[in-house]
């Protein structure tokens, strides 16, 4: 298509109409002018989203929105929204991510026929590569693989979108990392040009992660799921590697994250039989074992004696911005 963009956000949504308010109302000046489309792809139960959008498109004018009835789910929603958006390039955005100011166009200009580029969120990276092919690629994504389970931090070529298209049901997509099934099932069957910009161009709203209270099942059984899954990136002897690399970089799984989904059952002596939990804990064996051996008790008197901590400290900072604006 001639007349495309050459760059479009696509944001798969559920129930986030505010923060979706805030993030592109944020981004608008910078989006209307350099001619970046917004395709946003609602799966929302109610009219919030579609509200905030009428609004935004006298600000926005190439935005486009579909609710999908019935909800497509979240693994769906996200492939659907990619293969959706009409552009050279499409960068997969989550709800609650947004481009910080100034750096749309200098993504714009890094982009260079890569396959995929990937863009620095919370890496320590600040490298700049504009392009790696063959071995040197294969590589780099498994080292950024973590990374990469931010969405938002990879911008698709339209090459690679029309790939996913062509699979159709044949596509292979691994529960709860559906942007990266297609890295990695792309990266498989062709040759595979990577980019990165290491500069720290995106940002996130702070939310509730979907995942948060299934930690466990998310970032051991199914991250482990995706890794043995495409072993032409990822042989057999990365594995391991790669699988804890996720806490590693991160440092998801620390004592207090462990010992808060215990109470649930998310976190039991029955995790130590999941075929690689210990391989995701970047912490040793020793202390998982320990903090298995927390009561549930203690827990919830710390979780508590935490929670009231907070809230004085709270109206401690109201009382003193209230004085300081007082004193004025």
């Amino acid at each position: 298509m001639a007349d495309r963009p050459r760059l479009a956000l696509a944001i798969p949504t559920y129930q986030r109409a505010l923060i979706v308010a805030e993030n592109l109302a944020a981004m608008a000046e910078e989006v209307r002018a350099l001619d970046v489309a917004i395709y946003l792809s609602d799966d929302s139960p109610d009219d919030a989203t579609e509200a905030v959008v009428r609004e935004l498109r006298h600000i926005i004018p190439n935005l486009h929105y579909r609710r999908n009835a019935p909800a497509l789910g979240h693994d769906a929603n996200l492939i659907a929204t990619l293969c959706w958006a009409e552009a050279e390039h499409v960068w997969l955005m989550g709800d609650a991510m947004r481009v910080k100011p100034g750096y749309l166009g200098r993504i714009l200009a890094f982009l260079d026929d890569q396959d995929f580029l990937f863009v620095r969120g919370h890496s320590e990276d600040p490298r700049m590569i504009p392009q790696m092919q063959g071995e040197e690629a294969l590589a780099f994504i498994r080292e950024a693989l973590w990374h990469q389970t931010l969405t938002g931090a990879t911008i698709y070529h339209s090459r690679v979108c029309d790939w996913v298209r062509e699979q159709g049901t044949a596509l292979i997509v691994k529960r709860n990392f559906p942007q990266l099934s297609v890295v990695l099932g792309y990266a498989s069957t062709q040759p595979v040009k990577i980019g990165w910009f290491g500069e720290a161009a995106i940002a996130s709203v702070a939310k509730l992660s979907y995942w948060r209270a299934r930690a466990i099942g998310v970032f051991v059984d199914d991250w482990a799921a995706l890794v043995l899954a495409f072993p032409i990136v990822i042989p057999e002897n990365l594995r391991k590697r790669v699988i804890r690399s996720h806490s590693q970089n991160t440092k998801l799984f620390t004592p207090e994250t462990l010992l808060s989904l215990k109470p649930s059952g998310e976190f039991s002596w029955s995790s130590l039989r999941r075929p690689h939990f210990l391989n995701a804990m970047h912490l040793p064996y020793w202390q998982v074992v320990g903090l298995l051996t927390v009561p549930t008790a203690v827990i919830a008197v710390t979780a508590a004696t935490a929670r009231a901590r907070r809230g004085r400290q709270w109206v401690r900072n109201r009382l003193h911005r209230t004085a300081s604006q007082t004193n004025r």
